[in-house]
């Protein structure tokens, strides 16, 4: 018990020092993010309409139109390889069937903010991540929290491993298992993200981000400004 407790200490003030980094070279990290390759094309604008379709209000047609978007995203953003190797997703039909039964909830979680996240709350987005099948691979984290983060991007950030986990973890490694995925993004939600999201540091630093989508065309969310603050700084170590 005493372990356990050192541990959830250490992992506390872990999550402190990242948040406390960010936020004190946020302008500095958000700088390199856009001074180093950004993709434009196809993968911003299928971005951009997964994000602009996800008010559906229960409407058949236009929940799978948003759902196309998003398969369209994940595709242009490298979820999909053609050829032997690679990433792999499913089917679009398998995609759409896994979620077509979540539309009430997913309507819900488009209602939650990080001021006032509750149980219950997470509740519902724990049913909607465990529900989603998108990938192909036998981990789900990745996939699941992109297609989330355009569903709920005032909740849930894209999650991967070339920067949110060497970010947040320090190495790449996730077990293969759907429980302790969820688990793992609920930490990082309620550990480091909707701190960051929630502080009025944050706020009044991003304010003028969110504004100006010529310049900063991916700060398309509070919670997307952070994944971009943690690229910028990932990339800036490197």
């Amino acid at each position: 018990m005493v372990e356990n407790k050192k541990s959830k200490m250490q992992k506390e003030s872990t999550y402190r020092t990242k948040i406390v980094d960010l936020l004190e070279h946020a302008e500095n990290y958000h700088n390199f993010y856009y001074q180093t390759e950004i993709f434009t094309g196809p993968s911003l604008y299928f971005h951009k309409r997964s994000l602009d379709t996800r008010y559906f209000e229960q409407n058949d047609a236009a929940f799978e139109k948003h759902l196309e978007y998003i398969y369209a995203t994940l595709a242009s953003w490298g979820m999909h390889r053609m050829g032997p190797g690679g990433p792999k997703m499913k089917p679009f039909d398998i995609f759409k069937n896994s979620v077509s039964a979540m539309k009430d909830k997913i309507g819900a979680a488009q209602k939650i903010s990080p001021d006032s996240i509750t149980q219950s709350d997470f509740d519902n987005l724990k049913d909607i991540f465990m529900t989603i099948k998108v990938m192909e691979s036998k981990t789900s984290i990745i996939g699941n929290s992109k297609v989330m983060a355009h569903m709920l991007p005032n909740v849930i950030p894209p999650i991967d491993r070339e920067y949110t986990l060497i970010f947040l973890k320090n190495n790449k490694n996730i077990k293969n298992d759907l429980e302790i995925e969820w688990q793992i993004t609920k930490e990082f939600l309620t550990e480091f993200f909707i701190p960051v999201v929630v502080s009025n540091k944050f706020r009044e630093t991003s304010k003028t981000w969110l504004k100006d989508n010529i310049r900063f065309p991916w700060d398309t969310s509070p919670l997307k400004i952070v994944d971009n603050l943690i690229i910028g700084a990932v990339r800036k170590r490197k």
